[in-house]
């Protein structure tokens, strides 16, 4: 029976729809019982020039900003130091704008957080191995991404969407550690759940990673050489506060006119805080359908 085919639920049916179509029926499964999962290649249609095309775009991006080089990205063998400029990256290419809009990607944000879900910001992450000072206190610094927002409920009001530009091949990769399960706390971890049985990310570059906010993850120490290469995207529901204060001049000359999709997840006509520019009635009716359903 084709429930979304009958159009009752207009909210949610293209949803349904989408995913369907993009083959993540098990995902949305996995996301529901467990608040992680792992989309692969095969789904995604992420191809390896693509891939290509943003770890040249993460390195470019850290050499420059940070002005050292990593040719030796493959083989090195000391972590990258911390730069504090890992964030505001759609200037930087275009690639970081394709990831953005990555249809896979997109439509597990908007199962998560509704089809008025924007981007909240993005990051980059290269990390090498461990300093071996830095292991003598590794905890694995188990969180939530949910930072000041009431414990309780079941409604996913943020979601992080991870492209991973390098292989996450096992514990000496370095990877993400996620608890399985415990976004149904609807709470950041306390004390006592720092022991909590954890589950190592695994997935070939290409692949998406994504979880609710609310799911306990941390990570492992890198033990292998080599950089792990990621890119962090993090979407939100219409009534919270963005990590980045998108405005047009944010953007590269064109990159809306390339890709128009962009407005909307950037939520660039969003209403707050309230500017003079948006007067014309009608324009905030999006934004009040968020308040309707939870898949509007």
């Amino acid at each position: 029976m084709d429930i979304a085919g009958k159009g009752l639920q207009p909210h949610v049916d293209p949803l349904v729809k989408e995913i369907k179509r993009l083959d993540l029926t098990e995902n949305v499964m996995e996301l529901e019982a467990y608040g992680f999962t792992v989309i692969p290649p095969s789904k995604t249609g992420i191809t390896p020039e693509w891939i290509g095309r943003l770890r040249d775009a993460i390195i470019g991006t850290v050499e420059r900003r940070g002005n050292m080089d990593l040719s030796d990205w493959k083989t090195r063998t000391t972590d990258v130091p911390y730069m504090g400029k890992n964030w505001e990256l759609l200037r930087e290419d275009d690639v970081f704008v394709e990831a953005a809009l990555q249809p896979a990607g997109l439509a597990m944000a908007r199962w998560l957080c509704g089809q008025t879900v924007s981007m909240a910001g993005h990051t980059m992450i290269a990390k090498g191995p461990t300093p071996p000072e830095r292991l003598k206190n590794w905890t694995g610094g188990l969180h939530s991404d949910l930072h000041g927002v009431p414990a309780g409920g079941d409604i996913c009001h943020a979601c992080n969407v991870s492209i991973l530009a390098t292989d996450y091949a096992g514990a000496d990769d370095g990877p993400t550690i996620l608890v399985p399960g415990s976004h149904h706390a609807a709470r950041a971890p306390l004390p006592e759940d720092m022991k909590s049985q954890v589950i190592a990310l695994e997935g070939e570059a290409g692949s998406i990673a994504v979880w609710n906010d609310f799911t306990w993850h941390g990570s492992t120490p890198r033990k292998n050489p080599g950089l792990r290469l990621t890119l962090v995207q993090q979407y939100m529901r219409s009534y919270m506060r963005p990590i980045h204060l998108w405005r047009e001049e944010n953007l590269a000359p064109g990159q809306l006119e390339r890709y128009p999709e962009l407005r909307k997840v950037l939520a660039l006509d969003h209403p707050y805080p309230y500017h003079e520019e948006i007067e014309r009635i009608g324009e905030f009716g999006w934004f009040m359908q968020a308040g309707t359903n939870r898949f509007a």
